[in-house]
């Protein structure tokens, strides 16, 4: 990120910065985040730099903390309408930056957008606003209170139920719980945060037939959010022509599941092209673990004990792998996929995950190996992957096999070979060492 830079309005301060073009590019885009992320906080994150890397793809990319956010002076008149004081500060940053009619993305964010895009329509280009609010009629009276009592606990310290309706597909990262949690205490201060929260669903809504920019709403497939779906939606049909793009199912905000599709997406309507990142070549460890058995006690079981069993397995996995510095990449329903910074660590942690399991009489499997991958955002893939679930699949219930890789920078007198074996989709024969 380029050095901090600060607009002026009303006498204010409105931190931002530039984030130049990592491809040639005649195009710029400004960013609109939520409420509780600093714009500082996103390189903590490696999906919240991922879009930050991708949206810099696209052009050059200005990102700021809107009035009231980390390094931004403070909201010191709430009488006044707060979203036309945000939506000055947007127009603020554009001029101060010396942007020529950007593309403007956005997230949630209630109406500050749509409020900017109609008060200054000839200082932006196109709109992407992804899962955006809209008018809250009677029948959202039911989720709104919820959402709001939701941010009230949250906000006083207590359970951070949020991020497990906001963000399904992480949930079960504990390093990006951290994160987000880390983020919000740095944005905003409880006070401060409070009043934002409520003014986003008090203040009057613009009515979204006065946008007249180029409008993109982007959303996704219903999933587990404390909002309906539909709720995101309502934008689209009420902004005249805007276009609507349905993604897979994912997380509710940009820094969740599924970046690199929304990446793809805005790239696409603001240059006419996808401009995605370069993926990141990484030699890593890879463990692999599957449930023995488990379609026969999902049956069996019931789906009380079954959901127990799985959310046992998830927080073994993913305790073990954290202790030892990795990083659990996705669940597979009945098994987990994680990266670890050294053969000696993922050892341990297959060790450690087999023994936390066995204490709840869980049988698993777990296959080693290492190998390059190619990394974009929160996926990864390569013939290193695609070998560590084979080698897996090798495994009898509580066996942890090895790839040769593995047993050759270890204590070889830690492994004893169980022959060669042909893997699926691959030629020959591979030899492979269980872990004793």
């Amino acid at each position: 990120m380029g050095a901090v830079q600060f607009a002026q309005v009303d006498g204010h301060h409105i931190a931002f910065r530039e984030i130049v073009s990592q491809r040639e590019s005649d195009h710029e885009i400004v960013m609109v985040g939520g409420a509780f992320w600093p714009i500082d906080s996103f390189g903590d994150d490696p999906i919240a730099s991922r879009l930050l890397e991708g949206l810099s793809c696209i052009g050059r990319l200005i990102v700021f903390d809107r009035r009231g956010v980390a390094m931004s002076d403070p909201v010191s008149d709430w009488e006044s309408s707060i979203i036309e004081q945000w939506a000055d500060d947007l127009a603020a940053v554009i001029d101060a930056a010396g942007c020529d009619r950007p593309a403007v993305f956005s997230w949630h964010t209630a109406p500050i957008v749509p409020s900017f895009a109609i008060r200054y329509p000839d200082l932006v280009s196109k709109l992407v606003l992804f899962n955006p609010a809209a008018p809250v009629t009677d029948a959202d009276n039911e989720w709104v209170a919820e959402a709001m009592g939701v941010g009230e606990r949250v906000l006083s310290g207590g359970e951070h139920e949020l991020r497990y309706q906001g963000f399904p597909g992480r949930n079960a990262d504990p390093a990006f719980n951290e994160w987000n949690e880390a983020a919000g205490r740095v944005g905003a201060s409880p006070a401060q945060a409070r009043r934002m929260t409520q003014a986003t669903y008090a203040a009057p809504f613009p009515d979204l037939a006065n946008v007249r920019v180029p409008t993109m709403v982007v959303t996704r497939t219903p999933a587990d959010y404390f909002v309906p779906a539909e709720f995101f939606q309502r934008a689209a049909a009420a902004i005249p022509d805007a276009q609507l793009e349905v993604l897979p199912q994912g997380d509710i905000a940009p820094v969740g599941v599924g970046v690199d599709d929304l990446l793809a997406v805005i790239g696409e309507y603001v240059t006419g092209e996808v401009r995605l990142p370069a993926p990141e070549r990484q030699l890593t460890t890879i463990l692999f673990t599957d449930l023995v058995d488990s379609t026969r006690r999902a049956a069996t079981d019931g789906d009380a004990e079954w959901k127990r069993v799985l959310d046992r397995h998830d927080t073994v996995n993913s305790r073990e792998v954290r202790r030892r510095g990795g990083e659990v990449i996705k669940s597979t329903g009945d098994g987990v996929l994680a990266l670890l910074p050294s053969a000696s660590a993922a050892v341990e942690a297959a060790r450690a995950i087999r023994s936390g399991l066995a204490a709840d009489d869980l049988a698993v499997r777990i296959g080693l190996h290492i190998g390059e991958i190619d990394r974009r955002g929160d996926d990864i893939s390569g013939l290193a992957v695609i070998t560590g679930a084979r080698i897996m699949s090798m495994a009898a219930a509580g066996q942890i096999l090895a790839s040769e890789l593995v047993s050759q920078v270890m204590d070889p007198s830690m492994f004893a070979s169980i022959g060669s074996v042909a893997l699926k989709s691959f030629d020959g024969e591979h030899e492979l060492f269980e872990l004793t």
